[in-house]
C-alpha cells in the first residue's frame, strides 16, 4: 500500500475503517476533465500528504492514503454520478498494490490535483550517509566475507550499503527471457535518475562470443519440448522443463583463463553431473554465488539466461575425460547453445565490479549487502533508490470507467498498471518508468508460448485506453493490449495513442511497446524509439497501427522487425498505414510477415534508413501499396515454402494448422475447431475482402490428414503447390504504386527453382517508380510531402494528381506520432 513522503516527513499508509465524512465537491480550477469525458458530478474525495488518519476526505481534512478514498466512494458512484479523488503532489512510497474491484470501485477518476506532481514509487531511497566506504568496513562479519572478491584496483572507491539491516527487499536472479514464463527481475538500483549496471564482464557494450567461450557441450533446447516439437503433441511441464541440462562452456580466452576461476565454485566431480547439481556451501570470500550468462545463445533474435553452477580449469566431462567442459551451467537454454549465436554477458558477478556505476547484492545466506562503484568514485550528492518492489502499483479488476490521470509510476520489479475485465476504463497523463515487465497489462496470456497454438490471450474487456502518457526505461514492453474474441471477431476496441514509448525491452526480447492480440484494438499516433527489439506484435485480427513515428529499434537483435507479426494464415485485415519508420539498422525489417503471415494491409507508410522494408514469407493476401521508400536497401524480399525442394511437412507445419482449423475448421469448438455458427461469421465478415476465403484449404489427404508427401492421386502437387486456394501457395499478394528513393528493388528468393512470389501474384511490384534523389520525385523528406505543382509523379501510370493529393493530405510528417 502506498504511503506519503511529503514535507512533513513520512507516513505509513493503511486501509482504515472510518466513519465517512464527506461531500460532493466541484472540481478544483484547472483539474477540468478531457474533452468528451465527464467531469465530477458525484463525490470527491481528497488525499494527501497531512492527511491524517480518520479524515473526512476534505480539501481542508484530507485522507492519508488512497486505500482510504476508495473506500469512502465504494458503491456510491455510477456512470452518471462519477466520484474524484484527487491526490495531493508528493511522493507516495509503495508496499503493496491499489487494488480496484467490480461495481463498487467503478466510475471513479483518480487524478493529480491541480497540475500537481503525483509519484508513486517502489524504489526504496537509500541515504548516503548509511552507505560506507569498503575500507572502512573490518572485522569478521560473514555477512560481508564476500568484500575479499572485489578487485584491489578499485577497492577504495567502492561503497557497501546494509540493505537487511533496514529490511529493504533484495529479491532474487530469476530465469528470464524469450519463450519463458516472465518472472519479477531483481531489484535495480538508480542512481540521480540512471539505471546503474549489474557488475559484469565485459564491460560496456562488448560481448562474448565463439572466440572467447566455445560451446564445449550442447543439449537439446527447451524449445524441443513444446507440443509443436514433439512427438505426442505433449509440453515437458514447465517445472521439468527447467530441469534439463544446461550448456557447458570451453574457455578459449586467454584472457578470461586468468579470472574466470572465481565465477563460481570448483566442479566437485563425480558428485555433480549436468543433471544433477546439488546445492552445496560456497566459500564467498573466494567464488561467486550466483553469477549468470545473459544474452544470446541458440539464435540471434530471442535472448536468455544460464546460470553459472561450477567451474574447472582441468575441464572434465561427465564421462572423467577431458573434454574442455571449464564452465558448466544450470538451466537449459530455449534453443540449443551454438557457437554461431554466442553473444552473452558474465553478469552478477562481484569479483567484475571494475567500472564506475557498477553495483551487486550478495544475497547468499541472508547477507543482503549492496556493493557500490559510484560514478565518480563518492555517493556524496547522489540520490540513490533501489527498486524493490515486486506488484503492480494498480490492479483494475472487473471495474468499469475508472480512470487513472496525471500520475507518474516509478520502480516496479513486476508491471505497472494492470487491467482484467475492465471497461472503457483510461489512463492518461501518465508516467510510468523502471518497471521490469511490462508498463501497462490489458488481459492476460495463457502460460503457453506464444509459438505454439495453446497461446491464448483473455480479460482484455472492451474500450480501454492509454493516452497522452509517457512510458519508458522498461525491462519489458510498453502495453499489452488484448482484447477481443477471435473465434467469433467481437472486438475489444482498446487503444493506445498519444504516447511517448522509448528504452523498453531493456531486459527481454520479444516485450514490444505495443502487443496487440485478439481483435479490433488499435496502436495509433505514438512515439516509439530507442529500443533493443520490436516495436508491435500483432497477433489477431482487424488491428490498426496506424500514424506512429518508429525509429531507432532493433537495435540489438537480427532477422526481427520492428511491426512483426506469424506464423497464422488466419490473422486477417490488419491495417499498417501512415506510419514513419527511421534508422532501422542490421539484418532486419520495418514490417516483418513471418511464416505464412496472412491478410496484412499496408499503405501509406514513409520508410527511411531501413536495411529491408517489407519481408514477405510464405503468406498469401498480403497487400502493400502506396508507400514511400527512401534510403532503404531493398523495398523487400519474399521467402517461399517452395524453397529447399518442395518439401512436406511445411515449416512448423502443426502450429499453422492448428490455428487455421481453429478458427476456420467446422466443429463442436473445441479441439482446434470453431463452430459452424461462428465459421460462416467469419466468412461474412471478410468474404468482400477476401473473396476466395471459402475455398481456402490446407492440402490433405482423403482421410483429412495433412500432406507429408506428393502423390499421383491425392496430395498432388497441384494441390500442395500450385493452386492459388491452398494455404501453402503464397498467392492473392500484392506490391504496387511504390515510390523508391535511393532505393534497391524488391529482392526475389532464388532458392525455389526459379520460383518466387510474383510467380503466384502476376502484376506483383510492376507499378512503381524507381529515382536517385527526393529531388527527382520533388519529395521533401523533412515534412515527408510532394511538391503537387512539380512532382513527376503527377505524370507517372498509376500515380497520377489524385495520388500526390491523397498523400499530402493523409501523410504529413507533423501529423505523425503524438500530439504536442
Amino acid at each position: 500500500m502506498p504511503r506519503h513522503v511529503g514535507s512533513r516527513g513520512r507516513r505509513t499508509a493503511g486501509v482504515l475503517v472510518t466513519a465517512l465524512l464527506f461531500a460532493a465537491a466541484a472540481a478544483p480550477p484547472g483539474a477540468a476533465a478531457a474533452p468528451g469525458e465527464p467531469g465530477p458530478s458525484g463525490p470527491t474525495v481528497y488525499v494527501a500528504p497531512d492527511g491524517r488518519d480518520g479524515a473526512a476526505g476534505t480539501l481542508d481534512d484530507p485522507f492519508g492514503t488512497v486505500e482510504e478514498a476508495r473506500d469512502a466512494l465504494a458503491g456510491r458512484t455510477d456512470a452518471r454520478h462519477r466520484g474524484t479523488v484527487y491526490l495531493r503532489g508528493g511522493v507516495y512510497e509503495t508496499s503493496e498494490t491499489v487494488e480496484l474491484t467490480g461495481r463498487e470501485n467503478s466510475h471513479v477518476t483518480y487524478a493529480a490535483y491541480r497540475g500537481e506532481e503525483v509519484e508513486f514509487t517502489g524504489a526504496r531511497t537509500l541515504p548516503v550517509d548509511n552507505f560506507r566506504p569498503l575500507t572502512e568496513v573490518t572485522g569478521d562479519d560473514p555477512r560481508l566475507s564476500s568484500r575479499s572478491r572485489v578487485q584491489d584496483a578499485v577497492y577504495d572507491q567502492v561503497y557497501v550499503y546494509d540493505l537487511g539491516a533496514e529490511g529493504i527487499p533484495t529479491g532474487s536472479i530469476n530465469k528470464n527471457g524469450f519463450n519463458w514464463q516472465a518472472r519479477p527481475f531483481a531489484p535495480e538500483l538508480v542512481a540521480d535518475d540512471a539505471a546503474q549496471t549489474l557488475a559484469q564482464y565485459p564491460n560496456g557494450d562488448a560481448v562474448l562470443d565463439s572466440s572467447a567461450l566455445g560451446v564445449a557441450a550442447a543439449f537439446e533446447g527447451a524449445r524441443d519440448h513444446f507440443s509443436d516439437k514433439t512427438p505426442d503433441g505433449t509440453t515437458l511441464p514447465y517445472e521439468e522443463m527447467l530441469k534439463l541440462p544446461g550448456p557447458v562452456y570451453r574457455v578459449d580466452s586467454p584472457e578470461i583463463a586468468d579470472r574466470y576461476a572465481s565465477w563460481a565454485p570448483p566442479a566437485d566431480l563425480p558428485e555433480e553431473s549436468v543433471t544433477n547439481q546439488p546445492e552445496r556451501p560456497i566459500d564467498t570470500g573466494v567464488h561467486e554465488t550466483d553469477g549468470w550468462l545473459a544474452g544470446y545463445f541458440g539464435n540471434n533474435y530471442g535472448n536468455d539466461r544460464v546460470r553459472i553452477y561450477s567451474v574447472g580449469a582441468e575441464g572434465i566431462d561427465d564421462g572423467g575425460e577431458a573434454a574442455g567442459w571449464n564452465i558448466r551451467t544450470t538451466y537449459p537454454t530455449m534453443y540449443a547453445a551454438t557457437d554461431k549465436w554466442t553473444s552473452f554477458v558474465a553478469q552478477n558477478l562481484l569479483s567484475e565490479l571494475d567500472t564506475e556505476g557498477e553495483y551487486y547484492i550478495d544475497r547468499y545466506n541472508g547477507a543482503d549487502v549492496l556493493y557500490y562503484y559510484p560514478p565518480g568514485g563518492t555517493v556524496a550528492d547522489k540520490d540513490i533508490t533501489l527498486t524493490a518492489f515486486d506488484q503492480p502499483f494498480f490492479v483494475l479488476e472487473g471495474v468499469t470507467g475508472v480512470t487513472l490521470d496525471g500520475i507518474t509510476l516509478n520502480g516496479s520489479t513486476s508491471s505497472g498498471v494492470r487491467l482484467l475485465d475492465a471497461e472503457s476504463c483510461t489512463l492518461k497523463g501518465m508516467v510510468i518508468r523502471n518497471v521490469s515487465l511490462d508498463a501497462v497489462q490489458i488481459g492476460e496470456a495463457s502460460d503457453a508460448i506464444t509459438a505454439v497454438a495453446e497461446y491464448t490471450t483473455s480479460r482484455g474487456g472492451h474500450n480501454n485506453r492509454v493516452v497522452d502518457s509517457t512510458l519508458h526505461d522498461l525491462g519489458g514492453g510498453g502495453v499489452f493490449v488484448a482484447g477481443g474474441d477471435r473465434d467469433t471477431l467481437e472486438r475489444g476496441n482498446n487503444v493506445v495513442e498519444h504516447n511517448e514509448i522509448y528504452n523498453f525491452s531493456k531486459l527481454a526480447t520479444y516485450t514490444p511497446a505495443g502487443y496487440l492480440y485478439g481483435v479490433g484494438n488499435t496502436f495509433r499516433r505514438n512515439h516509439v524509439h530507442d529500443a533493443p527489439h520490436m516495436a508491435v506484435q500483432i497477433m489477431g485480427n482487424d488491428m490498426v497501427v496506424s500514424h506512429n513515428r518508429f525509429e531507432r529499434l532493433v537495435t540489438n537483435a537480427s532477422d526481427q522487425g520492428v511491426i512483426y507479426s506469424g506464423r497464422d494464415y488466419t490473422y486477417l485485415n490488419n491495417e499498417i498505414s501512415h506510419n514513419y519508420f527511421g534508422e532501422v539498422a542490421g539484418n532486419n525489417q520495418a514490417i516483418y510477415m513471418d511464416d505464412g503471415m496472412s491478410g496484412m494491409v499496408i499503405h501509406h507508410n514513409y520508410f527511411a534508413e531501413v536495411e529491408h522494408g517489407l519481408f514477405y514469407n510464405a503468406g498469401h493476401s498480403n497487400v502493400a501499396s502506396d508507400n514511400v521508400f527512401l534510403g532503404v536497401r531493398f523495398s523487400g524480399h519474399d521467402k517461399l515454402y517452395h524453397e529447399g525442394g518442395e518439401r512436406l511437412p511445411v515449416p512448423n507445419a502443426k502450429v499453422v494448422i492448428e490455428r487455421f482449423n481453429d478458427m476456420l475448421r467446422v466443429g463442436d469448438g473445441s479441439g482446434f475447431t470453431n463452430t459452424a455458427e461462428n465459421v460462416e461469421r467469419w466468412y461474412r465478415h471478410y468474404e468482400r475482402q477476401y473473396p476466395n476465403i471459402r475455398d481456402w484449404y490446407v492440402p490433405a489427404d482423403s482421410a483429412g490428414e495433412p500432406c507429408t508427401e506428393i502423390g499421383t492421386e491425392e496430395c498432388t502437387r497441384a494441390e500442395v503447390w500450385e493452386d492459388p486456394d491452398s494455404v501453402y501457395v503464397p498467392a492473392h499478394n500484392e506490391l504496387t504504386r511504390s515510390v523508391l528513393i535511393d532505393t534497391g528493388d524488391f529482392a526475389y528468393t532464388d532458392d525455389a527453382d526459379g520460383l518466387t512470389i510474383a510467380t503466384f501474384n502476376p502484376g506483383f511490384d510492376e507499378v512503381r517508380v524507381s529515382v536517385g534523389e527526393p529531388g527527382e520525385v520533388s519529395f521533401d523528406p523533412e515534412t515527408g510531402r510532394f511538391d503537387p505543382r512539380t512532382s513527376r509523379l503527377n505524370d507517372e501510370d498509376g500515380f497520377g494528381h489524385r495520388w500526390v493529393r491523397e498523400w499530402n493530405r493523409s501523410f504529413p510528417l507533423e501529423g505523425v506520432g503524438p500530439r504536442a
